[in-house]
């Protein structure tokens, strides 16, 4: 580890961690707990990686990179909709795609999240912009991931377990786009339409995502 991470309730002043520095001299750094196999671990490291964004994501970008911690899609304890989730938030955060999984035995579907070629291009994308939350409600986050081409990935991200799933809607004003857009949805790999102003769909619940790229027309 290159340095001590910050506990969440920490003043941001008493913190002492160059990230200048830090990203100067190193490729990667982990900048949080060690992951665990758990749902609220993940959440935990998003809501880190949501808060601190001013402090540590703009050092993020080609050759020097924030470090969430590995991906436990394909181990024990996510459900399909999390395992989704952790990855397209991984992929908005611009963060390493490590595996933790024992290959010999991965599911199906988790084989399928992860070879996601879309998604994949998200993360990888040459501009190396860490993501960021752009809205918060009570249950609900939308992230946003501007992209060199000038399309936009967007997540929406479901964390009611109510049960029921939930109807959100992204506008395209506040993702720095106007006019009509084409959305694609990236984990149904296909091209959903061309709409003004917003897009909205149901989200299921419980870590539920839907992951889309927006290209203005």
């Amino acid at each position: 580890r290159l340095c001590r991470p910050c506990p969440p309730s920490s003043a941001r002043e008493s913190c002492e961690i160059n990230y200048s520095r830090i990203a100067y001299y190193c490729n990667l750094w982990r900048n949080y707990d060690d992951i665990q196999d758990s749902w609220d671990s993940v959440t935990n490291i998003i809501d880190y990686y949501a808060t601190n964004y001013d402090f540590f994501g703009k050092f993020n970008g080609p050759g020097q990179w924030n470090d969430p911690d590995q991906l436990i899609v394909g181990d024990f304890s996510l459900s399909f909709e999390q395992s989704k989730a952790q990855f397209a938030i991984w992929a908005i955060l611009a963060a390493p795609l490590l595996m933790s999984n024992d290959l010999r035995t991965i599911s199906p579907k988790a084989k399928e999240i992860l070879l996601n070629k879309e998604i994949i291009a998200i993360n990888q994308d040459p501009l190396g912009w860490q993501g960021r939350r752009i809205t918060k409600n009570a249950h609900t986050e939308i992230w946003a991931k501007p992209l060199h081409d000038g399309t936009v990935a967007v997540v929406l991200f479901n964390r009611s377990t109510g049960g029921t799933h939930l109807h959100m809607e992204v506008d395209f004003n506040s993702v720095g786009l106007t006019g009509k857009v084409s959305v694609r949805d990236l984990y149904a790999q296909k091209d959903v339409g061309v709409f003004s102003e917003s897009y909205g769909t149901y989200v299921n619940p419980s870590g539920g995502v839907v992951m889309l790229k927006l290209s203005a027309q």
